[in-house]
């Protein structure tokens, strides 16, 4: 089956250009660690490859690596490669991750676009165990609640529907004891997931610290925690993954000085505005402002000019081209 690049224009979702703008400009803050440049970048490309642009372009970084599953389109994804330093490796990302040497400080984005099962699960606690010093993981994943496509199911049939599906994709260790049926619907699957997901990660640095000495024991930071969407509600967290001799490296990084770069339990919140060309082009006249009323004169709406000044800096920009 072709990947969902066949079915979605990953360069035309507002809300996941903001989010990688805003990781790409938050990812600067790895300085402590050495030179951004010298990372090695590891993500799913697709056929846009949005994100190796943007970090080759902004970052500066040269080593990348595209892990793509559709291993029956590879002359496509070839094709589309926009840069000769980007690595294609095929296969489902389970099977590449283990044969890549992590010998160097890596970035790895696991973008997925499918909700949460337990071969991501498996991917977080094998990159965990191979990362260097330094390093960050992403994680982004589905957060839609399941829909059956049955009618005039009762409210107890949906809830069990919902939860056969979690245990189909799950095993049943890694869902909570104290799941509840709502934790099933809308915005609250995003924390389920990242519940479960955070019990992976404290679970892998677990293991691979009983084979450690104190100062190579791992410690991890979360630096990203975004919720948004564009048609499908998506879940991105990331985290720094450091060894204890580099807490202090880890504390000069000040990721926290990002708003949407956040340790805290409460998420980002992506919301774009739907704006004219000509209102955003007034409304960049007025940045940076806290003047919620700045679009006032104008009718637009206090909550939308709120929004814009948060994002201003990463709003993407769609034009129609003629050729």
């Amino acid at each position: 089956m072709a990947g969902s690049y066949s079915r979605i224009n990953y360069r035309l979702r507002p809300a996941k250009a903001v989010e990688r703008k805003m990781i790409c400009d938050s990812l600067r803050c790895l300085s402590p660690f050495g030179e951004v440049a010298t990372y090695r970048y590891v993500g799913f490309g697709s056929t846009y490859f949005s994100d190796f642009i943007l970090f080759h372009k902004s970052l500066h970084i040269e080593e990348m690596i595209s892990i793509e599953k559709d291993k029956h389109a590879k002359t496509r994804f070839e094709y589309n490669k926009p840069f000769r330093c980007i690595e294609i490796k095929y296969g489902a990302s389970y099977e590449v991750i283990p044969t890549i040497e992590w010998n160097k400080k890596s970035i790895v984005w696991l973008d997925y676009d499918s909700p949460l099962d337990k071969t991501i699960l498996d991917d977080i606690d094998t990159l965990i165990n191979k990362l260097v010093s330094g390093s960050v993981l992403i994680v982004t994943v589905s957060a839609e609640q399941e829909r059956p496509q049955k009618e005039g199911l009762t409210r107890e049939q949906i809830n069990k529907f919902r939860e056969d599906k979690l245990q189909e994709r799950l095993p049943n260790e890694k869902i909570p004891i104290d799941l509840k049926s709502n934790d099933l619907t809308g915005k609250n699957i995003g924390n389920l997931y990242k519940r479960i997901i955070n019990n992976q990660l404290k679970q892998s640095v677990s293991n691979t610290n009983s084979a450690r000495s104190e100062d190579e024991k791992l410690n991890y930071k979360q630096i990203f925690d975004f919720r948004y969407a564009d048609g499908c509600h998506m879940l991105t967290v990331g985290w720094l993954i450091f060894e204890h001799n580099y807490c202090n490296v880890a504390e000069q990084c000040k990721f926290s000085k990002n708003f949407h770069a956040t340790e805290l339990d409460n998420p980002y919140e992506i919301n774009v505005p739907n704006l004219t060309p000509k209102e955003i082009q007034y409304l960049d006249s007025q940045m940076p402002t806290d003047d919620c009323d700045a679009g006032k004169g104008i009718c637009i709406p206090s909550k939308d000019v709120k929004s814009y000044a948060e994002l201003y800096k990463y709003f993407p920009s769609f034009v129609e081209m003629l050729m």
